[in-house]
């Protein structure tokens, strides 16, 4: 077994020195499309934290979707010929910042209507810059290995 996981390694860093195993360009870093995704993944994570009531883990959701549009905004001005930093600057960081006020203040109506913005500001802001055929909606169910709800200490 051992001498298998060596030898598996063993081949496998050569062809990572040979440049066989490349990974693709959108599989790493901080592209656009890297950063849309990670943004999804925290805005549905978001939504279920709502969902559930739990405001710790609401924060945790909504300063990850603000530091992920303050990196696009800082370091993607533009993507093809559209500003995608300034759109995601007047678009979605105030939205994110409306639904922070509201679970901050603990009303969880006015969360769940802000929460419906900042989708809306995800899919204005598709539009504007020729990807209207990408739409966010509100998601059904929980694809993750978590549990959004409140732990009582």
């Amino acid at each position: 077994m051992r001498n298998t996981l060596f030898t598996c390694l063993r081949t496998l860093g050569l062809a990572l020195a040979l440049g066989g195993l490349a990974a693709p360009a959108f599989a790493s870093g901080s592209g656009l499309a890297v950063m849309m995704e990670r943004m999804q993944t925290y805005t549905h994570k978001l939504q279920l934290s709502l969902a559930a009531g739990n405001a710790q883990l609401a924060d945790l959701y909504i300063h990850e979707l603000e530091e992920s549009a303050e990196y696009i905004i800082d370091n993607l001005p533009h993507y093809r010929d559209y500003p995608v930093g300034a759109l995601t600057r007047e678009m979605l960081l105030p939205s994110i910042e409306a639904l922070e006020d509201a679970v901050d203040a603990g009303d969880w109506a006015a969360s769940g209507v802000r929460f419906a913005k900042l989708l809306e500001s995800c899919n204005t802001c598709h539009a504007a810059t020729g990807k209207a055929y990408i739409r966010m909606v509100p998601a059904s169910g929980n694809p993750f290995l978590q549990d959004f709800s409140v732990i009582e200490d």
